[in-house]
């Protein structure tokens, strides 16, 4: 494929995904890492127009090919560093960064860049490279998280992309410094013609499918999460609890799980209004949330009913952890409208084999109604009954 096709194929896909993405935010505005990418597909487009321009016309003025054109492709990397920044949420002002494209455009423009292909070379691969890297070291500090798999992706395309430019610019520049006599500067423009081709359908590929996996992990979230209070719900509860179960069978640990609700919950909706109910749910999942280790899962078992993952953890810790949690809330009531006192019964279940999720929590639940046929504001463990 000659030059001039694949500036043509470049322009096709630089505006197809400007239009892509740009649909795509307009469909999703709450995910505004897009306008950068929109910003650099439109820095692309401009790029691969004036090739496309300057390959039909021999009165192309400096400043429009190579200086913008050479800018414009600065820009599309700068754009894309941005938009993971800030997909990232790092803290840092981009906006001041994308300013920095005007030096570089003056820079094109100095006599030092007109002189020769390559110092405009010189001006205009090293802040590309060094803006790949920088995109690189953002996604590889978060590559363990959900979205790990994507950065992933994305980080193979940016380091595809450093190796292609160092490679172009080592022969470009050996042959100009007359380091080497081979002669193949047009197959290695031509080579260059087709990796923009290639990083740009590979970046914007994982752009789109960036996107895409968020939302999916959006609504994942929404399926297994309780509105009201945020935490896991009953229906993540097996599933959850299962993959526990098999790892602590593998590990020959010991796995607890405490159930629990509030006391007399009724009675606080009927006094005080469901309002303040709902508040009183929220305070005690904060409490049973500061208790709690980063690797515990807490679950919204029912109504005014919880229910703790304590994963690694003995009956004789699991019993600690309860009646540290039951002193805790009683020792912080809600400052409401009126103080609400709280009190909580637990029950207690633990295995050191394999046990199925739902034996495991109807032992909890066992223990649970009998801390409330003791009087409630109890801890009572399944094992010792």
């Amino acid at each position: 494929m000659d030059v001039l096709t694949l500036t043509y194929v470049n322009v096709f896909i630089a505006c197809t995904f400007t239009i892509l993405l740009a649909l795509q935010y307009k469909a999703e505005r709450q995910l505004r890492y897009q306008r950068y990418f929109i910003l650099a597909a439109i820095f692309m487009l401009l790029n691969a127009l004036i090739s496309a321009f300057s390959f039909t016309t021999h009165a192309v003025p400096y400043w429009l090919s190579p200086a913008l054109s050479n800018t414009s492709s600065v820009g599309a990397h700068l754009a894309l560093a941005c938009g993971i920044h800030r997909h990232l949420q790092l803290p840092g002002k981009r906006q001041w960064l994308l300013l920095a494209i005007v030096p570089l455009y003056l820079a094109q423009l100095s006599d030092f860049a007109a002189a020769t292909i390559a110092n405009r070379m010189l001006l205009a691969i090293p802040p590309v490279i060094m803006l790949n890297l920088w995109s690189i070291r953002m996604l590889s500090r978060h590559r363990d998280t959900e979205l790990g798999p994507v950065y992933l992706a994305f980080i193979g395309v940016f380091a595809f992309n450093i190796i292609q430019f160092i490679l172009r610019s080592a022969y470009m520049l050996a042959e100009h410094y007359q380091l080497v006599q081979t002669h193949y500067s047009a197959l290695i423009h031509s080579v260059g013609y087709f990796s923009l081709t290639a990083f740009a359908i590979l970046v914007f590929g994982c752009v789109i499918m960036l996107s895409h996996s968020q939302q999916r992990l959006a609504l994942l979230h929404i399926s297994e999460r309780d509105a009201l209070t945020g935490l896991l719900n009953r229906r993540s509860l097996s599933p959850r609890l299962l993959a526990e179960l098999n790892r602590t069978e593998r590990n020959h640990t010991t796995l607890s799980i405490l159930m629990f609700d509030i006391d007399y919950f009724k009675q606080v909706n009927d006094t005080f209004g469901h309002r303040a109910g709902d508040k009183a749910i929220q305070h005690v999942v904060d409490i049973a949330s500061q208790q709690l280790r980063d690797y515990d899962l807490l679950f919204r078992y029912g109504g005014e009913e919880f229910l703790i993952c304590l994963p690694d953890t003995s009956e004789n810790t699991a019993l600690l952890i309860a009646n540290r949690l039951k002193n805790a809330i009683e020792a912080n009531p809600l400052t409401a409208e009126q103080l609400i006192q709280m009190t909580v019964s637990i029950g207690v279940s633990s295995t050191h084999q394999f046990t199925e999720p739902d034996t495991l929590i109807e032992q909890a639940d066992t223990a649970l109604y009998q801390a409330k046929q003791s009087g409630r504001n109890a801890v009572v463990s399944f094992h010792q009954l």
